[in-house]
């Protein structure tokens, strides 16, 4: 039954819409819940948690939708059944309208790939031309315009074919299912680096950072308000706005039980698709010293009046302020005590006139052939381990590259580092690449690389002599060359420039970074066949690298200076393959994310496995050593190392065990993530979320960390009192966010 309407009747039809909502936001506080427990128990607590973080979202969207619907018909408030039959009110069109709402979806879609292409080729590379917004907005317009006219015109066509015959109903539902099958082939078939063809632009969809579980809840939510003005006559109007009004009870409850319940809150920050974007909402809206922080939902504030306080905050030293809401202003650190020189034998039998050959792979988790994997996908490196020594519990510095490899190439952890706010991070000059110092010191240096961060963009070719970027896609092609196959390339480049002689005639320093198993992962024909799965394809591309890595590895030792070549080979993080309901990196410092492989080849030197944990803060001082230079010796306050060289553990005296070393992963916030760290201390892996939230895990019984032990107060309070005295011997730079 249609119902027409006036003024007094638009705040019924709000009303319902704001009701349907609520409605909706139930339903989508389920299914978010649902989302963050993965099947776990303990739903009923939960759920009321997220129905009262949705239930404001719900509201302004009810709000909003009703508003649209009353601008968009003002007359009356129409049932499905109505619409319906509005679609085919103009007697004679019926054609002209059906074939019109046919094209209309199609052209839609083309208008994003369109757009979609034109930005990809508009901001390909580190950096966008100034006039490049403005210009993608202007292409935008046009071809909107004019796939809007083709649309009609097609329309117009499509009408004169149909006749009378065509419902315009039938029409738009032919044009959706049309359109959502090209968008879902695009998906399917495009990569991630958008490409595939026309449609594989819309491959970028998968990418992990676009989560859509919380667009589709919000579509959810959109979907109930439309149809509540619907039940005008089944349901009174103000008992309607009365009942949307009821999830206030659980809004004012939301705060309390977050912050009383630090699992509710992880669970929500970490895995509810929808919740954790209405908790950030919310905390922004109650922080009330506009530092980041609020006091309540879990934010972990301990003084919302005070900007200089927040749980991230670096604590300057006896100053009587408690910056970091730790509990107390950091003691002044004690004086600096002198590491202990290496063992002088293990320097005396590390070998003069050593060259040094990095190399690094992107996205390589720690489970290769040599650490137990039964897939043949690492025969060349299990053969350099089995002559190398072998870190069986190495760690990255985080879990992505941007955010890894910088620090690791300067000796300090990514929080020590002047970074600035952004994914792809630039590190300024006041940190030195470790490059630097060997260039210094007179030694060669060589870099090969297959991807422009690498490039002149953001501090990582500083101290090289020799950059070559000839693997890399050519510029302006892609942003990502994750779905570029460049392993052969880079190997070729490689022996191409050591083969010249110039770099070979002395000594040298080689870095050499394979990118080819971060995803899209791609199959490799001439490689072992594992499967079809996410996994499998991994495992292919990692053996695809290895063969590559074999290719150089042989080289080097057919030649007559290969004897003198120290190896080192590492990974930038891991990947995760639905651990923890993850898939990829970037965002977490779980075990899969951050152990990589860890190998030190020193000619001459006895093979061995060391396995306690270590860290590739310890690279740039092992590179050093190996090359018989000194460390910092502290020129500038920003001149220092803060890890140690693992050269005392590959000479370590039969009988002695390696030292036991606290671990620190070190993922400092940024526009795609918030920050994340884990400490670890012989077993035990404290979880720190944003510096506010703490899990604790024992990797020796739990090395999945499957079981939070924080409910141990004293175990917890133990964990966190080291964690703080480590905190406090890190310089760190304070980087601010860049609004958005």
């Amino acid at each position: 039954m249609e119902h027409k309407d006036g003024p007094l009747a638009w705040a019924a039809r709000l009303a319902l819409a704001i009701f349907g909502a609520t409605l909706g936001g139930l339903v989508a506080s389920l299914l978010d819940g649902l989302q963050a427990l993965g099947g776990a128990p303990g739903i009923e607590n939960l759920w009321t948690v997220e129905a009262g973080l949705i239930a404001p979202v719900a509201w302004v969207l009810g709000a909003g939708v009703g508003v649209a619907l009353l601008v968009l018909d003002p007359a009356r408030a129409r049932t499905p059944r109505g619409t319906w039959a509005a679609l085919d009110a103009a007697p004679g069109r019926r054609g002209e309208r059906a074939g019109a709402l046919l094209a209309a979806p199609l052209a839609a879609l083309a208008w994003l790939v369109v757009v979609a292409h034109s930005a990809r080729r508009l901001f390909a590379g580190p950096e966008a031309p100034p006039a490049a917004g403005a210009l993608l907005a202007a292409t935008a317009l046009a071809w909107g315009l004019a796939l809007g006219l083709g649309s009609v015109a097609a329309g117009r066509r499509l009408g004169r074919a149909l006749g009378e015959r065509g419902h315009p109903g039938f029409g738009l539902l032919a044009g959706l299912a049309g359109a959502g099958a090209l968008l879902s082939w695009g998906i399917a078939s495009g990569s991630t680096g958008g490409e595939g063809g026309a449609l594989g632009i819309l491959g970028v969809l998968r990418r992990p950072e676009l989560d859509l579980r919380a667009p589709g809840l919000l579509l959810l939510i959109a979907a109930f308000a439309a149809l509540g003005p619907a039940l005008r006559g089944r349901i009174f109007a103000p008992l309607a706005g009365a009942l949307a009004l009821l999830p206030m009870i659980l809004v004012l409850r939301a705060p309390r039980a977050l912050d009383a319940s630090s699992q509710s809150t992880r669970l929500v920050e970490q895995s509810a698709p929808l919740g954790k974007v209405a908790l950030k909402a919310l905390r922004r809206a109650t922080d009330r010293d506009r530092d980041g922080f609020s006091r309540t939902y879990g934010g972990g504030d301990c003084n919302d009046a005070d900007g200089r306080v927040y749980p991230t905050a670096v604590d300057e030293p006896g100053n009587g302020l408690d910056e970091d809401c730790s509990g107390s202003d950091a003691a002044p650190p004690p004086p600096p005590t002198p590491r202990p020189a290496p063992p002088a034998e293990a320097r005396a039998q590390a070998p003069e006139g050593l060259s040094v050959l990095l190399i690094t792979v992107d996205t390589l988790r720690a489970e290769l052939g040599y650490a137990g994997n039964p897939r043949p996908l690492s025969p060349n490196l299990d053969q350099l381990a089995a002559r190398s020594t072998v870190f069986e519990n190495a760690y990255s510095l985080a879990s992505y590259t941007g955010k890894s490899v910088g620090p690791m190439m300067m000796g300090k952890f990514p929080s020590e580092s002047h970074r600035g706010w952004s994914h792809f991070n630039a590190f300024s000059k006041e940190d030195t690449m470790v490059a630097e110092r060997i260039q210094k010191a007179g030694v060669r240096t060589l870099s090969v690389q297959a991807h422009w961060y690498f490039g002149k963009c953001c501090g990582l070719d500083r101290g090289f002599d020799v950059v070559d970027m000839s693997a890399a896609p050519p510029p302006g092609t892609q942003i990502d060359a994750d779905a570029s196959v460049t392993g052969d390339k880079v190997t070729d480049a490689a022996i191409k420039r050591l083969a010249e002689g110039d770099l070979t005639k002395d000594r040298f320093f080689a870095w050499v970074h394979y990118i080819d198993p971060h995803a899209d992962y791609l199959k490799h024909p001439e490689g072992p066949d594992f499967g079809r799965g996410q996994r499998d394809l991994y495992d292919g591309e990692v053996a695809f690298t290895d063969r590559q890595i074999g290719r150089l590895l042989q080289f080097i030792e057919q030649q007559p200076w290969g004897k003198k070549v120290a190896v080192v080979v590492s990974s930038d993080h891991g990947e995760a393959f639905g651990e923890h309901k993850l898939i990829r990196h970037g965002f977490e410092v779980w075990e899969e994310l951050v152990r990589v492989p860890l190998l030190v080849h020193v000619p001459g030197a006895p093979p061995s496995r060391v396995k306690a944990r270590r860290s590739l803060i310890d690279l740039a001082p092992t590179l050093l050593e190996l090359l018989r230079l000194p460390e910092p010796q502290g020129a500038s306050r920003f001149d220092f190392h803060s890890g140690r060289s693992l050269l005392a553990d590959t000479y370590l005296a039969p009988g002695n065990s390696p030292e036991e070393r606290p671990i620190f992963v070190d993922m400092p916030a940024g526009p795609n993530n918030d920050e994340r760290r884990a400490f670890y201390h012989g077993s035990r892996k404290l979880y720190i979320s944003s510096g506010a939230s703490f899990q604790l895990f024992d990797l020796a019984t739990d090395p999945g960390e499957k079981t939070d032990l924080s409910d141990d107060k004293a175990a917890l309070a133990e964990m966190k009192r080291r964690y703080e005295e480590f905190k406090g011997t890190l310089r760190e730079v304070r980087v601010k966010p860049v609004p958005k």
